[in-house]
């Protein structure tokens, strides 16, 4: 066998890993770590290393269907397109714009969700249209927004090796981001490394730290007041230095008389030796690194977790510089490339708003559409997608790369109002997916060697991913679909693009002079190295490793913002009838609703079904055993899964994966989403999928 080795990028989380795909014959046999890449210099993650059975695998779409008498039933692609076109004209025709929306998964390519927001806010006429980011990534954008003013991680990978002390909140890396954790725990070996980890799992990242504080659930901020209160209390802050770079300090400080150790114990667990403990790690620390991930970010306070957070490296003065920095990776491989192209409702393509009058005018001029066309108020968020589903305010959705139907919380409601619908289309690479079973149109698109087009990694870096295999069947680019249904709604000169390269090079002309600005960027300069960080403003430009290292930030004042901010306890309490605090995640074996992992086999094997952890003291208190199969129940449903006992859990509290659906032969029961709750963070409208009250009952097995 002979095999050519072609470089790409991976397509999982955010990290942006270099990869070599081996082929033989044009047929792919083999992925592995790209030596020498700046990201993992050759680690490979078990998903990757397991991907090439994905392309060929059973459920994979190659041609588009339409549901006739109930059945879903293939037919060709022009009269998929123009079905999909007369549908939404229809619609639109008589309901308004507003009476459709687009919601896409955070995998697609810059140029993909970028076509897709020409499509709906310049062609359509409405700002509908939001990406899977919304689930993972909103507060953070809405964090770094608020906190620096703008969306824009300021840190790198490389920051690991330089920095003194990583601070760990919310995240599990070494499942969910195991290259930068081997990277992680390379630095706590080989350097000294200082490792502090906030969780309330006591997990496989936890388990290096020299802290964990292990907090009870959605307490993050009262956490972080009182470690900023110590800081202050303890001489770590020097007020007047901190002063000349950040807004707000003396608000704060009022704030944080009320966060002593003592209260942050009440409301945390956490004892307040511990706190101080860490407290004194951060305010030696020479250079301090934070990450965060989604336990921060599913929660309805989700954007003032960030904002203390935030707070504990600005009074440390612990950013911009090597080593020191916060630094959010995403859970996807696109979701800060999606942000940045206007892939949420209330954004536009560059960084920039739809309330903004002056970036409306930017992108009425760029588009060359009237102004009123885009409107200036923010469209609906995903969950309001849903409740317009309900109230028959949307008639249609379209989904991209996604699976709303399992992935999003309270999927009865979910069903429920996907299932009011006039017009569900859904466009994948497998049927069936729990939303494409629910589908009126189906579309078949090309998977990631199969197409070409960028991603931005979390750390800013722009990668380009070029198509190395032949197509499966019939599919189709999904930046070609969207441009075959606006042709043939009408908006024929605007949507004619021979490649995605010729996308890119209209869509990266409306970042200059932004901080996403990737106008010194081409195809041939990705094919030929690794990607730059953005901004990259000229050919001649290397990148921008770290942000605002003039210790400027795009603020009014220049200078960020240290934000007050108060506990709030989550949307919902244990009480007498529901005892116990579900918290959801992830497995390293498979990825959000299995539509791609559960179709391999040596993945699935390692976790084919769900399971339910729960702490030794509930399990004797409940009389249940290791193996045994329980029901969990919230207010919204109920699932089952088979126990597993384990002191990782904080007593009345418990863990669930959120991979499991009904697609795939597992069966609907063991779905976690069924109990989560849909309630929202209201500033980045993020749902609260990290807390969820529940009962939990033996199964009668007789």
């Amino acid at each position: 066998m002979s095999i050519e080795w072609k470089k790409t990028t991976c397509s999982y989380c955010g990290l942006g890993c270099g990869l070599m795909v081996g082929l033989d014959g044009g047929k792919l046999v083999d992925i592995k770590g790209m030596k020498g890449h700046p990201v993992n210099d050759g680690r490979i993650c078990i998903l990757p290393a397991n991907y090439t059975p994905v392309f060929e695998a059973e459920g994979r779409l190659s041609d588009p269907m339409i549901r006739r008498d109930g059945k879903l039933t293939t037919v060709k692609w022009n009269e998929a397109i123009n079905h999909v076109a007369v549908g939404l004209k229809n619609i639109v025709d008589k309901h308004g714009p507003n009476s459709i929306a687009l919601h896409m998964g955070a995998t697609c390519f810059n140029e993909e969700y970028y076509i897709a927001n020409k499509f709906m806010k310049a062609a359509i006429g409405t700002n509908n249209i939001e990406c899977t980011t919304r689930l993972c990534m909103s507060s953070s954008a809405m964090g770094f927004v608020s906190t620096i003013g703008a969306d824009a991680p300021p840190a790198c990978y490389d920051d690991v090796e330089e920095a003194d002390l990583l601070f760990i909140a919310g995240n599990n890396m070494a499942v969910s981001v195991p290259a930068i954790f081997a990277r992680v725990c390379a630095a706590k070996k080989e350097n000294g490394t200082k490792v502090i980890v906030v969780d309330p799992r006591r997990t496989e990242t936890a388990a290096i730290a020299d802290i964990h504080l292990q907090i009870l659930p959605g307490t993050d901020v009262a956490l972080n007041n009182a470690l900023a209160h110590v800081l202050f209390e303890e001489g770590y802050v020097d007020e007047e230095a901190v002063g000349e770079y950040a807004s707000g300090l003396s608000d704060l400080k009022d704030l944080l008389k009320e966060y002593t150790p003592l209260r942050a114990f009440e409301i945390t667990g956490c004892p307040e030796d511990q706190i101080r403990e860490a407290a004194r790690l951060i305010g030696s620390s020479k250079a301090m690194l934070v990450f965060w991930f989604q336990g921060y970010n599913h929660s309805t306070q989700a954007v003032f977790k960030n904002n203390t957070l935030h707070n504990l490296w600005l009074l440390t003065d612990n950013f911009c510089r090597p080593g020191a920095g916060p630094l959010s990776i995403t859970g996807e491989s696109n979701a800060l490339g999606n942000r940045w192209m206007g892939g949420l409702s209330h954004l536009l393509p560059g960084m920039r708003t739809v309330v903004n009058p002056q970036h409306r005018q930017e992108l009425s001029d760029f588009w060359k559409i009237p102004l009123e066309k885009i409107q200036p108020a923010p469209g609906r968020s995903i969950i309001e997608m849903i409740e317009g589903l309900h109230s028959g305010k949307v008639r249609a959705l379209w989904v991209i790369s996604s699976n709303p139907a399992a992935s999003l919380p309270n999927s009865k409601w979910v069903r429920e109002g996907l299932s009011k619908a006039e017009l569900i289309i859904v466009q994948d690479i497998f049927h069936p997916t729990e939303t494409s079973m629910m589908a009126d149109v189906v579309l078949a698109g090309a998977h990631w060697f199969e197409k070409t087009g960028t991603f931005i990694s979390s750390e800013r870096r722009i990668e380009l991913v070029d198509k190395i295999i032949d197509s499966y069947g019939n599919v189709k680019p999904d930046y070609d679909i969207i441009c075959r249904v606006a042709q043939a709604m009408g908006f024929e000169n605007e949507f004619q693009y021979a490649s995605s390269e010729e996308v890119f090079e209209e869509l990266k002309t409306i970042t200059k002079g932004q901080i996403c600005d990737m106008n010194g960027v081409t195809y041939e300069r990705l094919r030929n190295g690794v990607g730059p960080q953005l901004p990259c403003p000229d050919s001649e430009h290397s990148g921008t490793v770290r942000l605002f290292t003039d210790r400027q930030f795009p603020r009014p004042d220049g200078r960020a913002a240290l934000l007050p901010r108060k506990y709030i306890p989550p949307s919902e309490s244990p009480d007498e009838e529901y005892p116990y605090v579900l918290i959801t995640g992830k497995l390293p074996w498979h990825f959000n609703t299995r539509t791609r992992t559960g179709r391999v086999s040596s993945l699935e094997s390692k976790a084919p079904d769900n399971f339910v952890e729960i702490n030794p003291v509930n399990a004797s208190q409940l009389g249940i055993v290791e193996g045994e199969e329980v029901e969990v129940a919230s207010r919204r449903g109920a699932v089952s899964g088979a126990v597993r006992i384990t002191d990782s859990m904080l007593p009345n509290t418990i863990f669930m994966p959120m991979h499991f659906g009904n697609a795939l032969k597992v069966g609907d029961g063991r779905l976690a989403n069924l109990l989560t709750n849909h309630v929202c963070d209201l500033h980045s409208k993020q749902p609260e999928y990290k807390y969820s009250v529940v009962k939990i009952s033996k199964i009668d097995q007789t």
